[in-house]
C-alpha cells in the first residue's frame, strides 16, 4: 500500500496557479450518492479526506460539463486530468471557507445543481462544491485574490503519491507515466 506524502502549499505559484484553475468558467450540482470508485485516500485537507472516487466521479462529471460548454460555443473543450481535479477539490472548500469568512457572496448548492440539469442531473457535492468555488474566484477583483492565495498557503494538505505530480513533488520512488518520462534517444 503507498503511503501518503505531506505537501504544505507553501509556494505562491502553487496557489496562482490554482486559483487560475479555478478560473474554469462552470456551474453544477449534486443528489448526496456516494462516489464511485475506490475509497483510497487520494487526499486529505483539514481533517476531510477526498477519495479516488471522489476524483474519478468529478474528474467524469467535470470534463462532462466542459465538453458541453465547449460544444454550445463552437470550442474544443479544455483538458483535464485526474491530478488537477485533485488540486481544485483540495481547494474548492477552502475556497468556500474563506468566500463565508470575507462575507463573500457566493452560488447557493441548489441553484448551481439547478443551473446545470440538462447537462449533470445529479452531480456530486465535490462537483458543485467546486463549481461554487470557481464562481466565486472568477469574480475576485486583485487585493481579494490575493487574500485568496494567501489563505489557500494557508491549508494543511496531504496528497497521496499517485497525484502528487499535480503539485510538482512526485516522490523520485513513483514511476513516471509514459507521457511524463524524458524521451529516449536512439542510438
Amino acid at each position: 500500500m503507498l503511503g501518503r506524502h505531506p505537501i504544505r502549499r507553501p509556494a505562491r505559484a502553487a496557489a496562482l496557479a490554482a486559483v487560475a484553475a479555478l478560473t474554469l468558467s462552470a456551474c453544477g450540482g449534486s443528489d448526496g450518492a456516494p462516489a464511485e470508485g475506490s475509497s483510497a485516500v487520494a487526499a486529505a485537507v483539514a481533517g476531510e479526506d477526498i477519495t479516488v472516487g471522489d476524483v474519478q466521479r468529478t474528474t467524469r462529471e467535470l470534463r462532462t460539463f466542459l465538453e458541453a460548454q465547449a460544444a454550445s460555443t463552437g470550442q474544443q473543450p479544455q483538458q483535464l486530468d485526474a491530478g488537477s481535479v485533485v488540486t481544485l477539490l483540495v481547494q474548492a472548500p477552502a475556497v468556500l471557507d474563506f468566500a463565508e469568512q470575507e462575507k463573500l457572496k457566493i452560488p447557493s448548492a441548489g441553484s448551481v445543481r439547478q443551473s446545470v440539469a440538462e447537462v449533470l442531473p445529479a452531480p456530486s457535492e465535490e462537483t458543485v462544491n467546486f463549481l461554487r468555488a470557481n464562481a466565486l474566484s472568477s469574480q475576485l477583483d486583485p487585493k481579494t485574490r490575493d487574500k485568496l492565495i494567501a489563505h489557500l498557503e494557508e491549508q494543511q494538505v496531504t496528497i497521496s503519491p499517485r497525484y502528487a505530480a499535480a503539485t510538482g513533488q512526485t516522490p523520485d520512488w513513483l514511476e513516471q507515466p509514459v507521457e511524463q518520462q524524458a524521451p529516449v534517444e536512439a542510438p
